[in-house]
């Protein structure tokens, strides 16, 4: 049998006839007619077969009249062997009768004997058929090299019109412990029940009664995994080709959080940059004005605050998180205080603890409250101490947060000021969070806000 071939090749035919001169006429005229065409003769129908298995022949051409075999026996062996090699039958002894059963035997076309006009018609008939044939092993290869990739790679499965598995790749009893022989013939809906209650349900219904392709992506939780679902209409049902993206959807997650994690960022560069930038730009112009330069070591403070910040927030956005280690509630406050611009302003703390935290974000947590106090609530005094041996607050004395605001104030961009970012205290609840603990408001003593931070495990003292 020939390979596949270009529309370009060549067509090598094989006509069957036991009178030579018939052989003769047709390769002279068919040659002419069309230049692609080469014509091999063979008066012997019996060793056609044998013709047929060592050379390389695109179209079989035979008479039908002929000594021990005839032209629809022939047929009949050769479809037995090659039952997509175009035949055509040539005779000059037709009938209806002949017609019939050459019709019957699978011959692609039937054309009687005449004059030299009929190698016309006989030419266009082999490049017809052969052309035909052609394409079909084109689709044929092209289609099995696609069932071949969807083997290796993503689940495909077909579903007849009542729901029924007719097909079941590798890939799809791999991913879903179902093979084949157990799942084929049976119901989709009753193997997998719980898919019912998922959009796949929805959208295969959908392509089902429409017959309309449908594409979809979905997370299936039995199997713990998302796919991409396309799905075919076809004469059998629907051909559904179910991709597994859970890599993918990984990925994106990944990005997503990198994206917000560099969002983060800059917002709280541009927040917490704002208050120690501010203390720096006002005791340069103070020692511009006055000449003291005494002024100048509140500047090296500011600008010392600002590198240990980069450093701090470089390590976040970086996710490389520091151990935590024992820290003083006492000291930790009291070295948050003095990068902050507060005087005039009575700062006193009640008393002492000691926990595990990460010690320079527990810093960022009491420069913001403290920051807070200040800029939004106009505080004049600010107290930091214990509560009930599990936490601390921070309080002031300002106007304090009504009670319809404390759900809010927590939010990215809320803020209570016009010129205010609205992230001094989002980055407050997110960097409480990450020493999993949880941070609340309600009113102070002195009717103020009073921040609590709750969930902290005190540890023991040395005696």
């Amino acid at each position: 049998m020939s390979t596949l071939l270009d529309e370009k090749d060549g067509i090598r035919v094989l006509h069957v006839d036991d009178e030579p001169e018939w052989c003769e006429l047709s390769q002279s005229h068919l040659e002419r007619v069309n230049d692609r065409i080469a014509v091999l003769g063979e008066q012997n129908p019996e060793v056609v077969l044998d013709r047929l298995s060592t050379d390389s022949i695109d179209c079989v051409i035979s008479d039908y009249q002929m000594p021990g075999l005839n032209g629809i026996e022939l047929l009949r062996r050769v479809r037995d062997n090659y039952p997509n090699l175009p035949f055509i039958l040539f005779t000059g002894e037709g009938s209806e009768k002949v017609a019939s059963e050459a019709t019957t035997a699978g011959v692609n076309a039937y054309v009687k004997k005449g004059g030299p006009d009929v190698f016309q018609l006989l030419a266009t008939q082999v490049e017809q058929s052969v052309s035909h044939r052609r394409s079909e092993r084109r689709a044929q290869v092209a289609n099995d090299r696609l069932l071949a990739f969807y083997e290796q790679t993503d689940g495909l499965y077909i579903l007849s019109h009542d729901w029924k598995i007719l097909y079941w790749n590798e890939e799809m009893a791999t991913r879903t412990g179902y093979d084949s022989d157990g799942v084929l013939g049976t119901q989709f809906w009753e193997v997998f029940p719980r898919a019912t209650q998922t959009d796949l349900h929805d959208n295969l219904q959908e392509g089902m009664t429409n017959r309309e392709p449908v594409e979809f992506e979905l997370y299936y939780d039995p199997q713990d995994y998302w796919v991409e679902i396309r799905a075919y209409p076809v004469d059998e049902g629907l051909v559904v080709h179910s991709r597994d993206i859970s890599e993918e959807k990984q990925h994106e997650e990944q990005l997503t959080r990198r994206n917000q994690i560099l969002e983060s960022f800059a917002n709280t560069v541009s927040h917490d940059f704002r208050n120690p930038l501010s203390v720096a730009e006002g005791h340069l112009q103070l020692a511009q004005e006055t000449g003291d330069f005494s002024h100048l070591d509140q500047v090296a403070t500011a600008h010392n605050r600002m590198r240990n910040l980069i450093d701090d927030l470089l390590q976040l956005a970086r996710e490389e998180e520091k151990d935590k280690s024992v820290v003083s509630l006492h000291e930790s406050a009291k070295t948050a205080w003095e990068t902050v611009d507060g005087e005039g302003v009575q700062f006193a703390i009640r008393d002492d603890a000691e926990f595990a935290a990460y010690p320079s974000q527990l810093r960022r947590v009491f420069e913001n409250l403290y920051w807070n106090a200040l800029d939004h609530g106009d505080a004049t005094s600010i107290r930091v101490g214990t509560r009930d041996g599990a936490g601390f607050y921070v309080e002031d004395d300002g106007p304090g947060i009504p009670a319809s605001e404390r759900d809010l104030i927590f939010e990215a961009g809320y803020s209570t000021s016009e010129n205010g970012t609205g992230y001094g205290l989002h980055i407050v609840e997110s960097l409480v969070e990450m020493h999993d603990w949880t941070i609340s408001v309600t009113e102070g003593d002195d009717g103020g806000s009073r921040f609590e931070i709750s969930g902290v495990t005190f540890t023991e003292r040395d005696p």
